[in-house]
């Protein structure tokens, strides 16, 4: 009868602690889940930012239009 309750208070604290890993594991899979949101959010601005920088493109001075096409490019190629 002992050995019963011992083996149920055993089970039930395994539990406990697989239940604790299980939520962490989770939480880390929500946290990338949330960044990847964000990054996706942060790609949408600066693509607006970069539709109105487009614009003012012939108001710069030729050494910075280089490096904002350059920065440009290298946004594309990344994202």
């Amino acid at each position: 009868m002992y050995s019963a309750l011992i083996t149920a208070i055993s089970n039930m604290v395994a539990k406990f602690f697989e239940f604790r890993t299980t939520g962490i594991e989770n939480q880390l899979q929500t946290g990338v889940i949330e960044d990847k949101k964000d990054y996706k959010k942060a790609t949408d601005i600066a693509e607006k930012i970069i539709d109105i920088a487009q614009n003012y493109k012939s108001d710069m001075t030729f050494a910075h239009r280089l490096k904002f096409v350059h920065l440009v490019n290298d946004f594309r190629k990344y994202n």
